[in-house]
């Protein structure tokens, strides 16, 4: 399918004249005189013009096979090349916490670096650290009896 008579083409300067034709009658609106005005207008066309390719772009595009953001296997594909180890997985009823269980006596300081480069300010990332542990307690059974005993002499 030929897209190219589906796209309109605008220029800066399109863009630039409908911001023009926004504004209100009046003296300090008058370019003329206002420099600061006129650079505001082409800088603002100019930005218009790039937001509207860059929709233009996204709109003829085939995403039906692509989903947009960070999905969990991402995540994990990160955790692997950071060198940890352990799963990744998130809860339906929390849709903004995202679970990193590394595995048993695995703790990776650079995995931590990586994800929170790469996370939304929205999205809480909790650490699950298994770590096992084996006590050596030393207890002694030990009793001490102490009587008392206090003697009175009567004369």
């Amino acid at each position: 399918m030929d897209t190219s008579d589906l796209v309109i083409q605008y220029s800066e300067a399109d863009f630039a004249g409908a911001i023009r034709a926004l504004l209100p009658a009046g003296e300090y609106w008058q370019e003329a005189n206002n420099q600061e005005l006129t650079n505001l207008i082409i800088g603002m066309g100019a930005e218009f013009k790039t937001i509207n390719d860059e929709i233009q772009l996204a709109l003829l595009t085939d995403f039906s096979q692509q989903l947009f953001g960070w999905k969990l296997s991402d995540y994990q594909a990160l955790l692997i090349r950071s060198g940890g180890r352990g799963g990744v997985t998130d809860d339906s009823t929390q849709p903004n916490l995202i679970f990193v269980s590394l595995d048993k006596n695995v703790r990776c300081e650079k995995a931590w670096f990586e994800f929170e480069k790469v996370r939304l300010p929205h999205t809480q990332i909790e650490w699950v650290y298994h770590a096992s542990l084996n006590p050596h307690t030393q207890v002694a059974n030990a009793r001490h009896v102490r009587n008392l005993h206090k003697h009175e002499v009567i004369s």
